[in-house]
């Protein structure tokens, strides 16, 4: 005769239930992984940040005829923006001031193009995606500040209008108005990288010891 409990069920048949409960609950738990929900309002927060500081740079800028200078981020926590901000915000994970970058020939303490910018931890945010060589990076940006600075100021990256490299053995314009396609391509001049103060041409002429060109860009 089987044990019965009081309830009717038996033994055998409470612990069924209660592993598929438990198989469940483990289940639901993995699949809203509680972690990364609570990462993802660190996000929410991130973009609400740089929603403050742009409507705060803005003021600022209506104001005094440029935007705050380069380091007034750095002291995240304080009130060192008011009236415009009651309080600069810190990233909300790793309470660092949010990355402030001015644009290229842009004045430290007054400058005209502005880009402020914070990383995501959630890789899946189709907003993370949006700048080129800055994976997981969101930014806020004045109007005048175009892409190509943009991503340079997240990706310390060299931002010049031409860029040259070794074609066939040429120096030839490998990329204009953008990043270099190629690589080496290490500077604006009209130069090939060359070492030793050879010319151009010298420089992508050489060839290695099965007849090869040595300095070739190759495609990145």
């Amino acid at each position: 005769m089987k044990s019965k409990i009081s309830s009717g069920f038996t033994l055998a048949e409470i612990l069924i239930v209660v592993t598929i409960l438990v198989v469940l609950g483990l289940t639901i738990l993995v699949g809203i992984n509680p972690m990364m929900q609570f990462f993802k309002g660190y996000d929410t927060r991130r973009k609400s940040d740089l929603y403050k500081i742009k409507t705060a740079f803005e003021a600022y800028y209506a104001d005094h005829d440029c935007y705050p200078s380069i380091d007034i981020l750095n002291s995240c926590g304080s009130n060192a923006l008011e009236p415009y901000l009651a309080t600069i915000p810190c990233d909300p994970n790793s309470l660092q001031p949010y990355t402030y970058y001015t644009g290229p020939n842009e004045s430290a303490i007054c400058p005209q193009k502005i880009a402020v910018y914070a990383v995501l931890v959630n890789k899946l945010d189709p907003q993370g995606d949006e700048l080129q060589f800055c994976p997981d990076t969101i930014v806020s940006i004045s109007g005048d500040m175009n892409y190509l600075e943009t991503v340079s100021g997240c990706s310390n990256r060299n931002y010049c209008r031409d860029w040259y490299g070794c074609k066939s053995g040429a120096c030839v314009l490998v990329a204009s108005d953008e990043f270099p396609s190629c690589s080496p391509s290490t500077n604006c001049d009209n130069r090939c990288g060359a070492p030793n103060n050879q010319t151009p041409e010298e420089f992508c002429s050489q060839k290695s010891s099965r007849g090869t060109y040595s300095n070739e860009c190759k495609t990145i």
